[in-house]
């Protein structure tokens, strides 16, 4: 009796587990794609990912509008994260190649990037 209730208790954490994470893949920097940009809803590079090729988006879309708290850009392209759409707002230059925490005013504040232009 007792394995059979620890067993359901244990059921019971995992599927609550399962509902309160409703990323489908959690990812980390080394699953980001190779001449991407890819935006990460967690610090480090953890947590959901978005991946996306380096081509200007007057805004990167309502799922993940004010989400990404770190940048990895793997292009060779120079990407300008704005904090809102159609780069306007404050904006933040980030090189080829770098890996970037965002905090403070950036931290889930990405709503538009640009490549190879950065402000006016």
């Amino acid at each position: 009796m007792k394995a059979r209730l620890k067993a359901t208790i244990g059921a019971a954490i995992v599927s609550a587990a399962l509902v309160a994470t409703p990323n489908a893949a959690l990812a980390n920097y080394d699953e980001c794609p190779q001449g991407n940009i890819c935006f990460f809803d967690g610090h480090d590079g953890t947590g959901a990912m978005l991946p996306l090729p380096p081509v200007q988006r007057t805004h990167i879309g309502d799922g993940w509008n004010d989400r990404a708290s770190s940048v990895w850009n793997r292009s060779g392209d120079v990407l300008c994260i704005w904090t809102d759409v159609d780069y306007s707002g404050l904006h933040y230059l980030i090189g080829a190649g770098q890996k970037q925490e965002l905090l403070f005013s950036y931290d889930k504040a990405v709503s538009s990037f640009s490549i190879n232009q950065c402000g006016g």
